[in-house]
């Protein structure tokens, strides 16, 4: 049965790599023409924009790529400052300014781990947000800034920066514990000078001693180098017929660090290629926005390839399925379970036209079953997902969900709608299977739906190494749900830096964000 499960994984592999195909070609024939309209282009506010397209095409696969185009829309607008620009195109390309920067920053952050470079686009960063009166963003970059310092130990430079996060919230009446912190900060700076000067105090008592050691340990010295100088000789011999003795076997050892460096060096490759075939698998950040313009997604895998996934459909009545799994697992067997999940929602819903989220979820339990288990041997798997599965019509304004253990919130106005799954996954289970609920909500405009993997909330951090929790994370998202989609994105992957600290991250994260 083993083998059988292999022959179905490489079948799904092979199927991915003429998705992939199809995905690059489309890629590059937009990329083409967006080259071409800015090469027809004389208006720079076009070019900004075109090349902002092709910037968000290329942060899914190639970050020099996005920071080599991010660069050339913050010349185009520093080359404009010279000229002489009403108000309203001078206040637009400082925004487009601001926004490459903090993209630029973002990167080399999050994604390139150099604090030192992202401080080079953050600072300015903040300083344009600040000159456009924007001080909520410039509020949360400043304290930014201060959590780079002082992971950097420059408690100084933090503490200003704290400092004038704290003037600002005091300009928009918002009350944080970022003053304590800056407090805190400046005595840990104060803290930490007095102990300087009590260190060099104690060295300059210790030099006149130590001073007068020296000679006599010169004279011990010499001694003791002399006989080292006779053991180093007799040990250079007895290592001479050693080495002459060893020679061979240092020869095959070599050869083995060879092999398993060839070895270690296929099995990375193998992972980045299956990272390009589960990409290609997902979908596109290009499609999630045309299908729901209106909508994030936070997606930070834990190893290079993740067990969570999503995915989104329009079908040609105007109804948008859209999708959060977390797969049994993470890293390379949770991306073989993603890829299955991802080939079953395309039978069921594509292929099959299967419209109800509940029996998509019960046809493909019993996929997952028969396909990883042997019903004539005793082993049963475990393996399958937890999933949320919604059916969208924006002009009916109806909402249909069903979850395996993965809940819907739904917030209006500030109001949170907790809607339970059901609490069992896409698989084998232990006592017996029941139907999957389909739930149907009725909505109105401007209503947020939120479905997500249980890897945000499972994080350790905060002061006491403690998990972030489901709680928690419900009245988070009740806060930052009057936000454009966007600024919640950014809003949560800050409280996840800032939540996590110094504590490494335990699980796979996906958040999708929907705007009615």
């Amino acid at each position: 049965m083993r083998g059988f499960r292999y022959v179905i994984l490489i079948v799904i592999a092979m199927l991915s790599l003429t998705n992939y195909s199809q995905v690059i070609t489309r890629k590059t024939i937009k990329i083409e023409k967006i080259k071409s309209l800015i090469e027809k282009s004389n208006h720079d506010t076009v070019k900004i924009k075109l090349l902002k397209q092709w910037a968000d095409i290329a942060f899914l696969t190639d970050y020099e790529e996005d920071l080599r185009l991010q660069n050339e829309i913050i010349e185009i607008c520093e080359s404009n400052f010279t000229k002489e620009l009403n108000t309203k195109t001078k206040n637009w390309l400082k925004e487009e300014e601001w926004i490459a920067l903090d993209h630029i920053g973002s990167i080399y952050f999050y994604d390139y781990e150099n604090s030192t470079e992202a401080l080079k686009y953050y600072i300015p960063s903040a300083e344009i947000l600040e000159e456009l009166n924007h001080l909520n963003s410039s509020s949360i970059t400043y304290d930014i800034i201060g959590n780079i310092y002082q992971d950097l130990g420059d408690y100084k430079e933090a503490n200003s920066y704290f400092q004038k996060r704290i003037k600002i919230d005091d300009k928009i009446n918002i009350k944080y514990s970022i003053k304590q912190k800056a407090d805190s900060i400046q005595l840990a700076f104060e803290k930490k000078n007095l102990k300087k000067q009590e260190i060099l105090t104690q060295k300059a008592n210790t030099l006149k001693e130590e001073t007068e050691k020296v000679l006599f340990m010169f004279e011990i010295g010499v001694i003791v180098a002399i006989i080292f100088l006779i053991i180093v000789i007799v040990f250079l011999v007895i290592v001479y017929y050693q080495w002459k003795k060893t020679r061979s076997q240092n020869k095959i050892i070599e050869n083995q660090h060879k092999q398993l460096d060839e070895s270690h060096r296929e099995i990375t490759d193998s992972i980045n290629y299956a990272k390009n075939i589960q990409d290609a698998m997902m979908t596109s950040r290009v499609y999630l926005q045309d299908v729901l313009p209106e909508s994030f997604i936070l997606f930070r895998p834990k190893d290079v390839v993740s067990g969570d996934y999503y995915w989104v459909y329009k079908t040609p009545y105007n109804n948008i399925y859209f999708t959060v799994a977390d797969c049994t697992g993470h890293g390379v067997p949770g991306a073989f379970m993603s890829m299955i999940g991802t080939s079953l929602l395309n039978e069921n819903i594509i292929e099959k036209k299967v419209n109800n989220p509940g029996e998509v979820l019960d046809n493909m339990r019993e996929k997952i079953i028969d396909s990883l288990n042997d019903k004539n041997s005793s082993r049963e798997t475990r393996d399958g997902m937890d999933i949320a599965l919604c059916k969208i019509n924006f002009e009916k304004l109806t909402l249909e969900y069903a979850g395996a253990n993965n809940p819907l919130v739904h917030i209006r106005n500030g109001e949170i709608n907790h809607i339970k799954a059901n609490y069992q996954p896409v698989a084998l289970t232990v006592g017996e299977k029941k139907p999957f609920t389909n739930h149907k909500i009725k909505l109105k405009k401007g209503d947020m739906i939120y479905i997500y993997s249980d890897g945000y909330a499972d994080q350790f951090g905060g002061e006491k190494g403690k998990k972030y929790m489901v709680t928690k994370f419900r009245k988070f998202l009740a806060y930052i749900s009057t936000l454009d989609v966007k600024e919640q994105k950014k809003k949560l992957d800050q409280e996840f830096y800032s939540w996590k600290g110094v504590h490494d991250q335990i699980d796979d994260i996906c958040v999708m964000g929907v705007r009615v």
